[in-house]
Protein backbone atom coordinates (compact mmCIF):
# COMPACT_ATOMS: atom_id res chain seq x y z
CA UNK A 1 0.00 0.00 0.00
CA UNK A 2 2.72 2.29 1.09
CA UNK A 3 4.91 1.48 -1.76
CA UNK A 4 1.66 2.50 -4.90
CA UNK A 5 1.49 5.64 -2.94
CA UNK A 6 4.90 6.73 -2.98
CA UNK A 7 4.63 5.55 -6.88
CA UNK A 8 1.14 7.56 -7.00
CA UNK A 9 3.08 10.77 -5.08
CA UNK A 10 6.33 10.52 -7.77
CA UNK A 11 3.70 10.14 -10.64
CA UNK A 12 1.95 13.61 -9.71
CA UNK A 13 5.50 15.26 -8.49
CA UNK A 14 6.34 14.41 -12.61
CA UNK A 15 3.38 16.13 -13.58
CA UNK A 16 3.72 18.93 -11.85
CA UNK A 17 7.29 19.04 -12.76
CA UNK A 18 6.04 18.42 -16.72
CA UNK A 19 3.17 21.36 -16.18
CA UNK A 20 5.34 23.87 -14.63
CA UNK A 21 7.92 23.54 -17.26
CA UNK A 22 5.16 23.69 -19.77
CA UNK A 23 4.01 26.63 -18.54
CA UNK A 24 7.34 28.16 -18.21
CA UNK A 25 8.18 27.52 -21.77
CA UNK A 26 5.19 29.37 -22.85
CA UNK A 27 5.23 32.27 -21.00
CA UNK A 28 9.06 32.96 -20.46
CA UNK A 29 10.35 31.74 -23.92
CA UNK A 30 7.74 32.00 -26.22
CA UNK A 31 5.91 34.88 -24.34
CA UNK A 32 7.55 37.83 -26.06
CA UNK A 33 6.85 36.21 -29.48
CA UNK A 34 3.07 35.46 -28.65
CA UNK A 35 2.70 39.08 -27.05
CA UNK A 36 3.78 40.83 -30.53
CA UNK A 37 1.64 38.40 -32.27
CA UNK A 38 -1.16 39.84 -34.33
CA UNK A 39 -3.32 36.95 -33.65
CA UNK A 40 -3.37 37.77 -29.94
CA UNK A 41 -6.81 38.34 -28.37
CA UNK A 42 -5.64 40.40 -25.81
CA UNK A 43 -4.31 43.04 -28.19
CA UNK A 44 -7.60 43.51 -30.20
CA UNK A 45 -9.24 43.73 -26.44
CA UNK A 46 -6.65 46.48 -25.39
CA UNK A 47 -7.54 48.48 -28.55
CA UNK A 48 -10.80 49.12 -26.82
CA UNK A 49 -9.82 50.21 -23.23
CA UNK A 50 -6.15 50.83 -23.55
CA UNK A 51 -4.98 54.10 -24.90
CA UNK A 52 -2.08 53.69 -27.17
CA UNK A 53 0.90 54.99 -26.44
CA UNK A 54 2.77 58.36 -28.62
CA UNK A 55 5.14 57.52 -31.24
CA UNK A 56 8.35 60.26 -30.75
CA UNK A 57 11.02 61.54 -32.15
CA UNK A 58 14.24 61.21 -30.76
CA UNK A 59 14.09 64.57 -29.20
CA UNK A 60 10.89 63.62 -27.60
CA UNK A 61 8.32 65.61 -30.77
CA UNK A 62 5.43 63.63 -31.51
CA UNK A 63 5.21 61.49 -34.41
CA UNK A 64 1.73 59.50 -33.14
CA UNK A 65 -0.77 60.55 -30.65
CA UNK A 66 -3.83 58.79 -29.91
CA UNK A 67 -6.98 61.46 -28.67
CA UNK A 68 -10.13 61.49 -27.73
CA UNK A 69 -13.17 63.15 -29.66
CA UNK A 70 -16.74 62.20 -28.66
CA UNK A 71 -15.60 59.81 -26.28
CA UNK A 72 -13.67 57.45 -28.66
CA UNK A 73 -10.25 57.41 -29.41
CA UNK A 74 -8.50 58.87 -32.68
CA UNK A 75 -5.10 58.59 -34.12
CA UNK A 76 -3.53 61.31 -35.27
CA UNK A 77 -0.37 62.19 -36.87
CA UNK A 78 1.00 65.22 -37.06
CA UNK A 79 3.96 65.16 -39.56
CA UNK A 80 1.43 63.48 -42.27
CA UNK A 81 2.52 62.27 -45.38
CA UNK A 82 6.13 63.23 -44.10
CA UNK A 83 6.66 60.10 -42.03
CA UNK A 84 3.38 58.15 -43.82
CA UNK A 85 5.61 54.87 -44.11
CA UNK A 86 8.02 55.04 -41.03
CA UNK A 87 5.49 55.41 -38.52
CA UNK A 88 3.10 53.90 -40.77
CA UNK A 89 -0.95 53.73 -39.50
CA UNK A 90 -3.34 52.05 -37.34
CA UNK A 91 -6.77 51.74 -38.32
CA UNK A 92 -9.29 48.86 -37.00
CA UNK A 93 -10.78 48.43 -40.30
CA UNK A 94 -7.05 48.20 -42.60
CA UNK A 95 -4.60 47.35 -39.73
CA UNK A 96 -1.41 48.56 -39.64
CA UNK A 97 2.07 49.10 -40.94
CA UNK A 98 5.61 50.90 -40.13
CA UNK A 99 5.72 51.07 -36.64
CA UNK A 100 2.54 51.18 -35.77
CA UNK A 101 2.33 47.66 -36.46
CA UNK A 102 5.82 46.50 -35.48
CA UNK A 103 5.14 48.02 -31.93
CA UNK A 104 2.23 47.26 -31.23
CA UNK A 105 2.12 45.70 -28.35
CA UNK A 106 4.52 48.11 -26.54
CA UNK A 107 2.33 50.54 -27.60
CA UNK A 108 -0.85 49.06 -25.99
CA UNK A 109 0.96 47.71 -22.85
CA UNK A 110 0.39 44.31 -23.12
CA UNK A 111 3.61 42.34 -22.04
CA UNK A 112 4.93 45.22 -21.80
CA UNK A 113 7.97 44.27 -19.83
CA UNK A 114 7.95 42.09 -16.86
CA UNK A 115 5.28 40.75 -14.06
CA UNK A 116 5.90 43.65 -11.61
CA UNK A 117 5.00 46.69 -14.02
CA UNK A 118 1.94 44.21 -15.00
CA UNK A 119 0.90 44.43 -11.58
CA UNK A 120 1.71 48.00 -11.20
CA UNK A 121 -0.84 48.56 -14.38
CA UNK A 122 -3.21 46.67 -12.40
CA UNK A 123 -2.84 48.40 -8.70
CA UNK A 124 -2.71 51.89 -10.65
CA UNK A 125 -5.42 51.36 -12.77
CA UNK A 126 -3.15 52.84 -16.10
CA UNK A 127 -4.41 52.09 -18.86
CA UNK A 128 -2.16 53.67 -21.28
CA UNK A 129 0.45 51.33 -23.58
CA UNK A 130 3.88 52.71 -22.99
CA UNK A 131 5.58 55.76 -25.56
CA UNK A 132 7.77 54.60 -28.26
CA UNK A 133 11.38 57.24 -28.47
CA UNK A 134 12.50 56.43 -31.76
CA UNK A 135 15.63 57.39 -33.52
CA UNK A 136 14.12 59.77 -35.85
CA UNK A 137 14.96 63.15 -36.20
CA UNK A 138 11.45 65.53 -37.48
CA UNK A 139 14.07 67.66 -38.45
CA UNK A 140 16.23 65.77 -40.91
CA UNK A 141 12.91 63.67 -41.99
CA UNK A 142 11.60 66.74 -43.31
CA UNK A 143 14.52 68.20 -45.11
CA UNK A 144 14.72 64.61 -46.51
CA UNK A 145 11.48 64.39 -48.07
CA UNK A 146 12.01 68.04 -49.34
CA UNK A 147 15.49 67.43 -50.88
CA UNK A 148 13.49 64.22 -52.92
CA UNK A 149 11.48 66.88 -54.25
CA UNK A 150 8.47 65.53 -56.60
CA UNK A 151 10.67 62.77 -57.65
CA UNK A 152 9.69 58.98 -57.01
CA UNK A 153 12.18 57.28 -54.87
CA UNK A 154 13.97 56.82 -51.45
CA UNK A 155 16.28 58.40 -48.71
CA UNK A 156 17.53 56.75 -45.69
CA UNK A 157 19.75 58.84 -43.12
CA UNK A 158 21.67 56.33 -40.60
CA UNK A 159 23.73 57.66 -37.45
CA UNK A 160 27.16 56.60 -38.41
CA UNK A 161 27.96 56.04 -34.36
CA UNK A 162 25.02 54.37 -33.24
CA UNK A 163 23.20 52.68 -36.46
CA UNK A 164 20.00 54.93 -35.28
CA UNK A 165 17.76 56.05 -38.43
CA UNK A 166 17.54 59.31 -38.41
CA UNK A 167 15.11 59.96 -41.34
CA UNK A 168 13.68 57.40 -43.98
CA UNK A 169 11.48 58.63 -46.55
CA UNK A 170 9.68 57.01 -49.40
CA UNK A 171 7.84 58.82 -52.36
CA UNK A 172 5.16 59.22 -53.28
CA UNK A 173 3.52 58.67 -49.92
CA UNK A 174 0.47 59.06 -48.28
CA UNK A 175 -1.47 61.02 -45.29
CA UNK A 176 -2.14 58.73 -42.37
CA UNK A 177 -4.62 60.78 -41.02
CA UNK A 178 -6.91 60.58 -44.26
CA UNK A 179 -6.23 56.95 -45.26
CA UNK A 180 -10.15 55.32 -44.78
CA UNK A 181 -11.23 58.14 -46.82
CA UNK A 182 -8.46 58.04 -49.75
CA UNK A 183 -7.95 54.35 -49.70
CA UNK A 184 -9.81 53.10 -52.71
CA UNK A 185 -7.77 55.62 -54.40
CA UNK A 186 -4.08 55.07 -53.05
CA UNK A 187 -5.02 51.19 -54.49
CA UNK A 188 -5.29 52.62 -57.73
CA UNK A 189 -2.93 55.64 -57.65
CA UNK A 190 0.60 55.13 -60.22
CA UNK A 191 3.64 54.57 -58.71
CA UNK A 192 2.34 52.76 -55.74
CA UNK A 193 2.14 55.30 -53.00
CA UNK A 194 1.71 52.65 -50.07
CA UNK A 195 4.75 50.77 -50.62
CA UNK A 196 7.75 51.56 -48.47
CA UNK A 197 10.74 52.19 -51.37
CA UNK A 198 13.17 53.17 -48.03
CA UNK A 199 12.79 49.73 -46.91
CA UNK A 200 11.05 47.33 -49.23
CA UNK A 201 12.02 48.91 -52.50
CA UNK A 202 14.69 46.54 -54.37
CA UNK A 203 16.84 48.40 -57.09
CA UNK A 204 20.08 47.58 -59.52
CA UNK A 205 22.45 49.52 -57.25
CA UNK A 206 24.97 49.96 -60.24
CA UNK A 207 28.13 51.15 -59.49
CA UNK A 208 27.91 51.43 -56.25
CA UNK A 209 28.50 47.76 -56.03
CA UNK A 210 32.21 48.69 -56.58
CA UNK A 211 32.14 49.53 -53.01
CA UNK A 212 31.81 45.77 -52.55
CA UNK A 213 33.64 44.82 -55.26
CA UNK A 214 36.98 46.60 -54.04
CA UNK A 215 36.89 45.92 -50.61
CA UNK A 216 36.62 42.49 -51.52
CA UNK A 217 39.43 42.33 -53.29
CA UNK A 218 41.28 44.84 -51.19
CA UNK A 219 40.56 42.82 -48.21
CA UNK A 220 41.72 39.46 -49.77
CA UNK A 221 45.07 41.07 -51.12
CA UNK A 222 43.76 40.52 -54.83
CA UNK A 223 45.07 44.31 -55.71
CA UNK A 224 46.35 47.50 -53.40
CA UNK A 225 45.31 51.02 -53.67
CA UNK A 226 48.05 51.96 -56.12
CA UNK A 227 48.20 49.01 -57.95
CA UNK A 228 47.45 50.09 -62.09
CA UNK A 229 43.40 49.57 -62.75
CA UNK A 230 42.55 48.66 -66.36
CA UNK A 231 40.30 51.05 -67.30
CA UNK A 232 40.27 51.40 -71.40
CA UNK A 233 40.10 48.68 -73.99
CA UNK A 234 43.69 50.27 -74.99
CA UNK A 235 46.36 49.73 -72.98
CA UNK A 236 48.21 53.72 -73.90
CA UNK A 237 44.73 54.86 -72.45
CA UNK A 238 44.30 55.56 -68.55
CA UNK A 239 47.37 53.93 -68.05
CA UNK A 240 47.87 56.27 -65.20
CA UNK A 241 45.10 55.21 -62.69
CA UNK A 242 45.23 53.53 -59.99
CA UNK A 243 42.44 51.56 -57.93
CA UNK A 244 42.65 54.59 -55.76
CA UNK A 245 41.41 56.42 -58.16
CA UNK A 246 39.11 53.59 -59.96
CA UNK A 247 36.03 55.04 -58.61
CA UNK A 248 37.01 58.17 -60.35
CA UNK A 249 36.27 57.70 -63.94
CA UNK A 250 34.76 55.42 -66.18
CA UNK A 251 35.96 51.98 -65.30
CA UNK A 252 33.66 49.18 -66.20
CA UNK A 253 36.22 46.50 -67.91
CA UNK A 254 38.30 46.94 -64.73
CA UNK A 255 36.01 46.35 -62.15
CA UNK A 256 34.58 43.12 -64.64
CA UNK A 257 38.00 42.11 -64.47
CA UNK A 258 38.14 42.45 -60.76
CA UNK A 259 34.98 40.59 -59.85
CA UNK A 260 36.54 37.38 -62.34
CA UNK A 261 39.94 37.93 -59.86
CA UNK A 262 37.96 38.04 -56.20
CA UNK A 263 35.30 35.20 -57.64
CA UNK A 264 31.38 34.88 -57.08
CA UNK A 265 32.24 33.01 -53.69
CA UNK A 266 34.10 35.63 -52.15
CA UNK A 267 32.27 38.54 -53.22
CA UNK A 268 28.73 36.79 -51.88
CA UNK A 269 30.48 36.59 -48.67
CA UNK A 270 31.87 40.35 -48.58
CA UNK A 271 28.61 41.44 -49.90
CA UNK A 272 26.42 39.30 -47.23
CA UNK A 273 28.97 40.62 -44.56
CA UNK A 274 27.81 44.12 -45.52
CA UNK A 275 24.57 43.31 -45.22
CA UNK A 276 23.46 42.74 -48.91
CA UNK A 277 20.98 39.88 -49.71
CA UNK A 278 19.71 39.29 -46.11
CA UNK A 279 16.97 40.92 -44.73
CA UNK A 280 18.02 44.27 -42.33
CA UNK A 281 17.39 43.70 -38.72
CA UNK A 282 15.19 46.34 -38.42
CA UNK A 283 11.35 46.62 -37.30
CA UNK A 284 9.40 47.16 -39.17
CA UNK A 285 10.71 44.40 -41.30
CA UNK A 286 12.90 45.12 -44.73
CA UNK A 287 13.92 43.37 -48.09
CA UNK A 288 16.79 40.95 -48.28
CA UNK A 289 16.89 42.52 -52.17
CA UNK A 290 18.63 40.11 -54.29
CA UNK A 291 22.48 38.60 -54.44
CA UNK A 292 23.25 35.75 -57.26
CA UNK A 293 24.04 32.66 -56.36
CA UNK A 294 27.56 31.76 -57.42
CA UNK A 295 26.62 28.22 -58.96
CA UNK A 296 24.57 30.67 -61.02
CA UNK A 297 26.67 32.53 -62.44
CA UNK A 298 28.59 32.50 -65.99
CA UNK A 299 31.67 33.82 -66.83
CA UNK A 300 29.42 36.81 -68.55
CA UNK A 301 27.45 36.92 -65.83
CA UNK A 302 30.23 37.17 -63.17
CA UNK A 303 31.51 39.91 -65.21
CA UNK A 304 28.75 42.01 -64.98
CA UNK A 305 28.43 42.03 -61.06
CA UNK A 306 31.37 44.63 -61.80
CA UNK A 307 28.79 47.22 -62.47
CA UNK A 308 26.19 45.71 -60.06
CA UNK A 309 24.27 43.72 -62.67
CA UNK A 310 22.24 40.80 -61.06
CA UNK A 311 22.08 42.34 -57.78
CA UNK A 312 18.81 44.01 -56.08
CA UNK A 313 19.42 46.37 -53.03
CA UNK A 314 17.28 48.97 -50.64
CA UNK A 315 18.51 52.35 -49.81
CA UNK A 316 18.45 51.19 -46.07
CA UNK A 317 21.34 48.20 -47.49
CA UNK A 318 23.47 50.73 -49.14
CA UNK A 319 23.34 53.27 -46.38
CA UNK A 320 24.26 50.53 -43.82
CA UNK A 321 27.68 50.03 -46.68
CA UNK A 322 27.95 53.51 -46.23
CA UNK A 323 27.70 53.60 -42.89
CA UNK A 324 30.31 50.52 -42.20
CA UNK A 325 32.68 52.32 -44.20
CA UNK A 326 32.80 55.38 -42.56
CA UNK A 327 33.40 53.69 -39.18
CA UNK A 328 36.39 52.42 -40.52
CA UNK A 329 34.96 48.74 -41.85
CA UNK A 330 32.48 48.24 -38.54
CA UNK A 331 28.68 47.26 -39.61
CA UNK A 332 26.50 49.35 -37.22
CA UNK A 333 23.43 47.50 -36.23
CA UNK A 334 20.49 49.85 -37.47
CA UNK A 335 17.14 50.15 -35.74
CA UNK A 336 14.17 53.02 -35.27
CA UNK A 337 13.86 52.20 -31.55
CA UNK A 338 15.82 54.49 -29.40
CA UNK A 339 13.86 53.77 -25.67
CA UNK A 340 9.93 52.73 -24.31
CA UNK A 341 8.47 55.06 -22.20
CA UNK A 342 6.06 54.63 -19.29
CA UNK A 343 3.77 57.40 -18.60
CA UNK A 344 5.83 59.59 -15.74
CA UNK A 345 8.43 56.57 -15.52
CA UNK A 346 12.04 56.19 -16.84
CA UNK A 347 13.07 55.32 -19.59
CA UNK A 348 13.08 51.46 -20.26
CA UNK A 349 15.78 50.05 -23.03
CA UNK A 350 13.65 47.73 -25.76
CA UNK A 351 16.47 45.23 -25.36
CA UNK A 352 20.38 46.37 -25.92
CA UNK A 353 21.34 47.21 -29.62
CA UNK A 354 24.13 44.67 -30.41
CA UNK A 355 27.26 46.47 -30.73
CA UNK A 356 28.85 46.63 -34.28
CA UNK A 357 30.42 43.80 -36.15
CA UNK A 358 33.99 44.39 -37.94
CA UNK A 359 33.66 42.92 -40.94
CA UNK A 360 36.70 44.50 -42.50
CA UNK A 361 40.26 45.47 -41.03
CA UNK A 362 40.46 48.71 -40.54
CA UNK A 363 43.19 49.84 -43.70
CA UNK A 364 41.20 48.46 -46.04
CA UNK A 365 38.09 50.82 -44.90
CA UNK A 366 40.24 53.93 -44.67
CA UNK A 367 41.60 52.96 -48.54
CA UNK A 368 38.22 53.02 -49.86
CA UNK A 369 37.13 56.05 -47.75
CA UNK A 370 40.45 57.47 -49.90
CA UNK A 371 38.98 56.42 -52.61
CA UNK A 372 35.92 57.77 -52.38
CA UNK A 373 36.90 61.34 -51.46
CA UNK A 374 38.68 61.09 -54.69
CA UNK A 375 35.51 59.97 -56.55
CA UNK A 376 33.92 63.31 -55.12
CA UNK A 377 36.73 65.52 -55.66
CA UNK A 378 36.76 64.71 -59.45
CA UNK A 379 34.78 65.98 -62.39
CA UNK A 380 33.23 62.90 -62.73
CA UNK A 381 32.09 62.50 -58.99
CA UNK A 382 29.40 64.33 -58.66
CA UNK A 383 28.49 64.47 -54.91
CA UNK A 384 30.15 68.19 -54.06
CA UNK A 385 33.11 68.34 -52.38
CA UNK A 386 32.34 71.41 -50.50
CA UNK A 387 30.21 70.20 -48.28
CA UNK A 388 33.01 67.97 -46.92
CA UNK A 389 31.44 64.92 -48.11
CA UNK A 390 32.82 61.33 -50.01
CA UNK A 391 30.52 59.17 -51.70
CA UNK A 392 29.38 57.61 -55.42
CA UNK A 393 26.44 58.51 -57.25
CA UNK A 394 25.66 56.63 -60.46
CA UNK A 395 22.51 56.42 -62.89
CA UNK A 396 21.75 56.43 -66.43
CA UNK A 397 19.00 55.92 -68.96
CA UNK A 398 16.84 53.02 -67.94
CA UNK A 399 18.83 52.60 -64.58
CA UNK A 400 17.62 54.68 -60.90
CA UNK A 401 19.97 57.15 -59.98
CA UNK A 402 21.66 56.92 -56.86
CA UNK A 403 24.10 58.43 -54.35
CA UNK A 404 25.64 56.99 -51.50
CA UNK A 405 27.91 58.16 -48.67
CA UNK A 406 29.14 59.73 -45.90
CA UNK A 407 30.18 62.88 -43.89
CA UNK A 408 31.84 65.13 -43.14
CA UNK A 409 34.93 63.35 -44.60
CA UNK A 410 36.88 63.76 -41.45
CA UNK A 411 35.00 62.66 -38.76
CA UNK A 412 31.66 61.54 -40.18
CA UNK A 413 28.27 61.74 -38.64
CA UNK A 414 25.88 60.43 -41.32
CA UNK A 415 25.52 57.86 -43.93
CA UNK A 416 23.19 58.71 -46.45
CA UNK A 417 21.71 56.43 -49.75
CA UNK A 418 19.93 58.44 -51.83
CA UNK A 419 17.52 56.62 -55.03
CA UNK A 420 15.43 58.78 -57.54
CA UNK A 421 13.88 55.91 -59.93
CA UNK A 422 13.14 58.13 -63.36
CA UNK A 423 16.40 60.52 -62.18
CA UNK A 424 19.97 60.33 -63.31
CA UNK A 425 23.33 60.60 -60.80
CA UNK A 426 22.98 64.13 -60.58
CA UNK A 427 19.32 64.31 -59.19
CA UNK A 428 20.59 62.33 -56.53
CA UNK A 429 23.40 64.05 -55.59
CA UNK A 430 21.79 67.22 -55.76
CA UNK A 431 19.03 65.56 -52.92
CA UNK A 432 22.19 64.10 -51.36
CA UNK A 433 24.27 67.74 -51.12
CA UNK A 434 21.05 69.90 -49.86
CA UNK A 435 20.11 67.52 -47.13
CA UNK A 436 24.11 67.00 -45.93
CA UNK A 437 23.94 70.83 -46.11
CA UNK A 438 21.02 71.28 -43.18
CA UNK A 439 21.68 67.85 -41.44
CA UNK A 440 25.02 67.89 -40.54
CA UNK A 441 24.32 71.30 -38.91
CA UNK A 442 21.92 69.72 -36.18
CA UNK A 443 23.68 65.98 -36.00
CA UNK A 444 26.35 66.58 -33.99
Amino acid sequence: MKSRLRKLGALNLAAAALLAAWAAYWQVVRGPDLAHDPRNPRLLLAEERVARGAVLDRRGRPLAVTVWRDGRAQRVYPHGEVFGHPVGYRSLRLGKTGLEAALDAELLGVGEVTPWRELERRLTGRRRGLDVLTTLDAQVQAWAWKALGASAGAVVVLDVRTGGVLASVSRPGFDPNRLEETWAQLQRAPGSPLLDRALLGAYPPGITFRLVVLAAALSRGVVTLDGPAPCASRPEAHKEVRWRQALSVPCDRAFEGLVEQVGAATLREVAEAFGLGTPPPVEPAATAGQLPQPKDLDAARLRRLGTGEGVLASPLQLALVAATLARGGERPRPHFVAALRPVGGQDLERGQVPPPTRILAVQVARGIQAALQEATRSPAGTAGGEFSVAGLADGGPGRPGWFVGFGPRSSPRLAVAVVVEHGDAEAAARAARMLFLRALRVVR
